[in-house]
C-alpha cells in the first residue's frame, strides 16, 4: 500500500510533539484528523507506532524506526517541491521564520511588515519549541528563528545576534494573592512552586526561574511543559506560577491569568537565530531585523549594520 508523504509529515510531527493537540494544531488539523491519519499508516506498516495513555503519548520500537525513514523522505520531498518552485518562479525566495514563544514580542510584527517589503519574497512563520531551534534550523525546516536567551547551540553552526529585550513578568493566577501588585520583587515569590519547560537543558531553566536567588535560595521546580500554552494551562489549574517575557502578557491574554513585573531581575534578551552559512534572503533578513530593532529602541534606522560575529 502506498504511504503519502502527507501522512509521513503528520506522523514526524506528532513524533516531535508526542501530544495529539499540540502536533494537530502545528498542522492546523482536528486531532480527530490526525488520529485517523496514524491509525491509516499504522494499519500500512503492520504495527502500533504509538503508545497512548490518558497521560502521555510515545513511540512504540517500530514507530521509533520508521522515524528516521519518515524524516528523510519528507525532507526530500521539501527539497523537491523547493526546487521546482524555483524552477517555475525564477527570482523569488522563500524564507521560513520560525517563532518560540511570543518571538520579539511588539517588534515582530514591525519586522514582518517591513520584510513584506520585499519583492518576490514568500514568507511562513512556524512555531518552534523552546529546545528544538538548534534542530530545526539544522534540518532547513526554517532559516531564521526568534528565541529567548540563553540558547544552547553549536557556535560553529549556528549564529546569533540580541535583537530586542524586555522586562520579566511572573505568571499567576488571577486569584492569587500577587496578582492586583503593580510590580514585586523575586524575593516575595519563594514559597511559591514554578512550572518550568520539559527538556534538560538545566542552564535555560535556571536561568528563567532565577537559580539561585540573590539570598542563595534555590525556587522550588514543579510539572513541566513543552510549550507557552501547556505552562499557562499549568498555572491556570493552580501547579505553580511561571516567569515569562512581558509580551507573554499581550500574546496569551487570559481572563483567569494576570502578568506581574518583576522588578528586580534581568530582563529577557530576543535572539535573531540563523545557520552561521546564511543564504542570501537570510541575509537581507537580518539586517531589516536589526534596522527595525533600532528603529524601536529610538536609534538610527540606517545605522551602520552590525560588524559580522566572529
Amino acid at each position: 500500500m502506498d504511504v503519502s508523504v502527507p501522512t509521513l509529515r503528520y506522523f514526524c510531527v506528532l513524533a516531535e510533539e508526542l501530544h495529539f493537540a499540540h502536533a494537530a494544531a502545528r498542522l492546523t488539523i482536528t486531532s480527530p484528523s490526525l488520529s485517523q491519519q496514524i491509525a491509516g499508516l499504522e494499519r500500512s506498516v503492520g504495527g502500533r507506532l504509538f503508545e497512548r495513555t490518558s497521560r502521555s503519548v510515545t513511540l512504540t520500537p517500530l514507530g521509533t524506526a520508521l522515524l528516521p525513514r519518515a524524516r528523510q523522505v519528507v525532507e526530500a520531498h521539501d527539497e523537491l517541491t523547493a526546487w521546482i518552485a524555483e524552477r517555475r518562479a525564477p527570482g523569488e525566495a522563500t524564507l521560513r521564520l520560525g517563532v518560540v514563544a511570543a518571538g520579539a514580542g511588539p517588534l515582530t510584527a514591525a519586522i514582518m511588515t517591513a520584510v513584506s517589503q520585499i519583492p518576490n519574497l514568500r514568507l511562513e512563520m512556524r512555531r518552534v519549541g523552546f529546545f528544538e531551534v538548534e534542530r530545526e534550523l539544522v534540518a532547513r525546516r526554517v532559516d531564521a528563528v526568534l528565541a529567548p536567551a540563553p540558547l544552547p547551540h553549536d557556535q560553529e553552526v549556528l549564529s546569533t545576534a540580541p535583537l530586542w529585550t524586555e522586562p520579566r513578568v511572573l505568571i499567576l493566577r488571577a486569584t492569587h494573592p500577587l496578582a492586583g501588585r503593580p510590580s514585586i520583587s523575586i524575593d516575595e515569590v519563594r514559597d511559591e512552586t514554578f512550572v518550568a519547560v520539559s527538556g534538560d537543558q538545566s542552564e535555560a531553566i535556571a536561568w528563567w526561574t532565577v537559580d539561585p536567588r540573590p539570598d542563595g535560595s534555590h525556587p522550588q521546580l514543579g510539572p513541566r511543559a513543552d510549550d507557552i500554552e501547556g505552562l499557562l494551562e499549568l498555572v491556570s489549574a493552580g501547579m505553580g506560577v511561571n516567569i515569562a517575557a512581558a509580551s507573554a502578557a499581550a500574546h496569551y491574554p487570559r481572563a483567569d491569568l494576570a502578568f506581574v513585573p518583576i522588578g528586580d531581575i534581568e530582563p529577557a534578551t530576543i535572539l535573531l537565530c540563523t545557520r552561521r552559512r546564511r543564504e542570501p534572503v537570510v541575509a537581507a533578513f537580518e539586517v531589516i531585523a536589526q534596522a527595525e530593532a533600532r528603529r524601536a529602541r529610538g536609534e538610527d534606522a540606517h545605522a551602520a549594520e552590525p560588524a559580522p560575529r566572529p
